[in-house]
């Protein structure tokens, strides 16, 4: 298990996340992004969910190692613990069996106002599509977009209305920087419509509707 991977900070969901007095991190690893948001200010109260937490509880004010796919225990977790004010899935949906259902769940467990945050790879990416187009290829790996723990692939609309449970609606969908600088002149070129073949990610931050 590459810990390492597990304790990076996500700066990049930093903006997307309101101000909280009750955060959670599922599939939150070490839990370093929590820690992070709660240093500089975001969020008062934080916790995690994840395979590995045990061993790095401290700082946080709530855990859990529970297995993300039995939602019996999750949702004691949840019950026990919520509501939250906001809920982080950050690179986690796509390793789950039934990721529609763990949302939905998740969901019911957040305050009145309260607002999911995630990032889904974006399975339409260039690197997927040409290999598959040109070459008939889908090779899994152990990293990136197809990697092989993935079960479950999205592109922007149905992340978006994966975070779109009953009652929510996705107010910001932001798309991961183009870093190629062919890739950049091609979406320049066509005003922005072959973005999605160079997007690797989606930023997606849904609010429960009132």
């Amino acid at each position: 298990m590459r810990i390492e991977y597990h304790a990076q900070v996500r700066e990049d969901i930093v903006p997307l996340v309101p101000s909280s007095r009750r955060l959670l991190d599922i599939g939150g690893g070490t839990g370093a992004t929590a820690r992070h948001l709660k240093n500089i200010g975001v969020a008062q109260e934080i916790g995690v969910i994840d395979a590995v937490v045990d061993g790095y509880r401290e700082g946080l004010d709530f855990a859990s190692a529970v297995d993300l796919d039995d939602h019996e225990a999750v949702e004691s977790f949840l019950s026990d613990n919520g509501p939250f004010d906001t809920v982080l899935f950050l690179d986690v949906l796509e390793h789950l069996i039934d990721p529609w259902a763990l949302v939905e769940l998740v969901s019911r467990h957040l305050s009145s106002d309260g607002v999911l945050v995630a990032s889904i790879p974006n399975v339409r990416h260039v690197s997927v599509v040409r290999p598959l187009l040109l070459k008939n290829e889908w090779t899994y790996s152990d990293t990136g977009l197809l990697d092989r723990t993935h079960l479950r692939f999205f592109v922007k609309d149905t992340a978006v209305k994966l975070l779109e449970p009953k009652g929510f609606k996705a107010e910001k969908v932001i798309g991961t920087p183009i870093t190629n600088r062919r890739h950049r002149l091609i979406d320049f070129i066509t005003l922005g419509t072959a973005k999605p073949f160079f997007t690797l990610q989606y930023l997606i931050r849904a609010r429960r509707v009132v």
